[in-house]
């Protein structure tokens, strides 16, 4: 009765589950940027100011000759390569660009695309770098030797995703970033509902080659490598972790950041097994980073059918029933330290979706919510001093109503030239 019912479940999921497929388009503006207080743009070189930015990418989807320059099928090597990522309509000025910025919403998607791509080769296998690994640290550098934001930005998707999808929904925050650095690892995946069922399971085979791409990250210039990791994308990213570590037992956590320099580890919307998570993936992720971030939301649907059918809870969407069985002491651990930080947005007003089932894409589509997100992507801010607050009696943080308040006043403290 219960495989029956379960059958039930994943039919259901099925149907409403994931990221949606839709055209390339931007994410809407993150708040603060909008804020009548502050311009950001008095920080960019005026060489900058421009509708076009490159996206770097590695990926195992294999290329094809169509207009998608990377398809849903496996490759044997990882591609890596960096997409020429156009913001905005064709034809649009740099004025343009920050005039539809100011008036962005989530119910009027801004086009974007992929307007050429420039592949380096195969990614190497082992330590030795290979020409292609070499000519991506190079183009890197050099991208990081243009702006003034010194971090470098990975992202690993969730599923039902196209590659120029992906391309320009992060063009879009390295826009917000500056013209921050942003690296995309892509994995092979489908466009339809069912393809949760293969393409999610499928994707693990690519966890070995987020792991060298950690490694090759670190040949970089960047003074810190901040890391994003959503729904199905999770437990990739988490893994790789893990096997980083394992594979540093000599090194301790002080001497691992040093080597990675990783500061902010953000998991959004996470597909992934709650026990799995407390039990294997946390520690690994504290030793190798400044901080980890975990957004969560109970009113994310997607999560709510994963954890039915998997008969336990995601990371995403936590029940702490089911971290019965660990060991407590671990747990208070883990709770104790600051630099694990649980961030509910259940109760943030604003959309929480931009097509795909309801409540999963809150990270990018709720511009409250994509602040913080934002704000973390560049810097490893303690969650009080960006203006998250905790409620009495919980260890979660929440973004208060006045959040964006505060968090102006606080730019501007710090910042006196961000005024406008």
């Amino acid at each position: 009765m219960l495989d029956i019912a379960r059958l039930f479940l994943l039919s259901a999921a099925l149907l409403f589950a994931g990221c949606a497929p839709v055209l390339p388009h931007l994410a809407p503006t993150p708040a603060i940027l909008k804020d009548p207080r502050l311009d950001f743009a008095t920080q960019l070189p005026p060489a900058l100011k421009t509708t076009e930015l490159p996206v770097f990418y590695a990926t195992t989807r294999e290329p094809t000759d169509g207009p998608e320059r990377y398809g849903n099928g496996q490759s044997e090597n990882v591609n890596l390569g960096v997409a020429d990522v156009r913001l905005g309509e064709p034809g649009w000025s740099w004025q343009q660009l920050v005039a539809s910025d100011m008036a962005s919403s989530v119910d009027h998607p801004r086009d974007g695309a992929v307007l050429a791509v420039k592949p380096f080769g195969s990614a190497g296998r082992g330590a030795e770098l290979t020409e292609a690994d070499r000519a991506f640290i190079q183009a890197i550098d050099a991208q990081l030797a243009r702006t003034p934001n010194p971090s470098l930005v990975m992202y690993v998707h969730g599923y039902r995703v196209t590659f120029e999808e992906v391309a320009v929904q992060m063009g879009s925050f390295a826009h917000y970033l500056g013209q921050g650095t942003v690296v995309t690892f892509q994995w092979p995946t489908g466009t339809r509902f069912w393809n949760y069922v293969t393409d999610c399971p499928r994707a693990r085979q690519s966890i070995p080659d987020i792991e060298r791409m950690l490694e090759l990250l670190s040949h970089t210039q960047a003074k810190q490598v901040n890391l994003l990791a959503y729904s199905c994308g999770s437990p990739l990213l988490a893994a790789a972790l893990a096997n980083l570590r394992e594979h540093h037992q000599d090194l301790d956590p002080k001497a691992l950041q040093q080597r990675y320099r990783i500061g902010n580890v953000i998991f959004a919307a996470s597909d992934v097994d709650l026990k799995t998570f407390a039990r294997d993936h946390v520690q690994p992720a504290l030793d190798l980073s400044r901080q980890v971030i975990v957004y969560y939301s109970r009113i994310d649907r997607a999560l709510g059918f994963s954890s039915l059918i998997a008969g336990a809870s995601r990371l995403g969407d936590p029940n702490k029933e089911d971290l019965e069985g660990l060991d407590p002491k671990q747990l208070r651990e883990l709770a104790n330290d600051p630099r694990l930080q649980a961030v509910d947005v259940t109760d943030v007003r604003g959309a929480h979706e931009m097509g795909g089932m309801k409540g999963h894409g809150y990270w990018y589509a709720n511009e409250v919510i994509s602040t913080d997100v934002t704000l973390s992507l560049r810097y490893p801010i303690a969650p009080a001093q960006r203006c998250l607050r905790q409620q009495p009696g919980s260890q979660a943080w929440t973004i208060p109503d006045d959040y964006l308040d505060c968090l102006a006043k606080r730019l501007l403290a710090a910042y006196p030239d961000l005024a406008r």
